[in-house]
Order: C-alpha cells, then structure tokens, then sequence
C-alpha cells in the first residue's frame, strides 16, 4: 500500500486547529501554573479605623466595641447608684454599677462625680457633665 499525499480543505483545518490548541496549552499552562505576586497596596491607619467602626465587622470580633459615653447624671436609688449614661450621642439610659454597655465594655463604678468605664481590661473614668455657671441675674426688688 502506497502512502498518498492527500491535503484536503478539511484536514487542513483540522490541523490548524489542533496547532492553535497546542500553542493555547503550551503559553498558558507556565502562566497559570506559576503563583502571582500579591499587589495590594498598603491600607491607612483612617481606613483601618472606620473598618473596626462597622457593626458586622465587630459582631466576629473579640476585641471591645468603640463606643462614646457622655455621663448625664448620677443618683442613689434602693436598688443602689444609677448612672445616667449617653451611649454614642443616643438618648440617656440608666445603667447599674457591672451592666454591660456594649460588647467588651461595661459600667465598672458609679462615683459622685464620674463613673468608671472597663473596656478590655483597662479602666478609664469619665467625669459628669457639669452645667455651665448661671448667669448673674439682676435684683427685680429695690434694696
């Protein structure tokens, strides 16, 4: 049987196509086998901080809400001292001495001046608001 030099339209798309499917396998196969090089830039400190300031984000975490608190009051009740605390510019609430105010964060000591606030193991106090000075207002009566 003799070998016959044949070509026809078909076999040479055919084989057009398999020398295309070869190249595609022998550029990408080092490309998608070899590990890329992470590009991220670096993030700010700003950045980083209104990130931890996100409620879901803190719903995973262990680490103590950042949470703002404005003393109203302080009072002495039956059942002990109340404070009357603003938590994050809301509306005041009272809260017991070891009531928890936000996760991570709790009401330590209630003073006459200021209460004590635990956040992670550190304590730090916050002092009452104090009104401003009244304004000296002039005798209405003739001495």
């Amino acid at each position: 049987m003799a070998f016959t030099d044949r070509l026809s339209p078909a076999h040479g798309i055919q084989a057009l196509a398999l020398l295309a499917a070869l190249a595609g396998v022998v550029v990408w196969t080092p490309l998608l086998l070899t590990s890329a090089e992470s590009h991220t830039p670096p993030v700010a400190p700003q950045a980083l901080a209104a990130r931890s300031e996100n409620p879901a984000l803190q719903w995973f975490s262990d680490a103590p809400a950042a949470v703002q608190v404005r003393v109203s009051g302080v009072l002495a009740g039956a059942r002990g001292a109340v404070a009357i605390l603003s938590l994050n510019d809301g509306p005041p609430r009272s809260f017991f001495a070891g009531e928890r105010l936000s996760p991570g964060v709790r009401l330590a000591a209630i003073e006459g001046d200021a209460v004590v606030i635990e956040r992670g193991g550190e304590q730090e106090r916050v002092h009452l608001d104090k009104l401003p000075d009244a304004p000296v207002l002039p005798m209405l009566t003739r001495p």
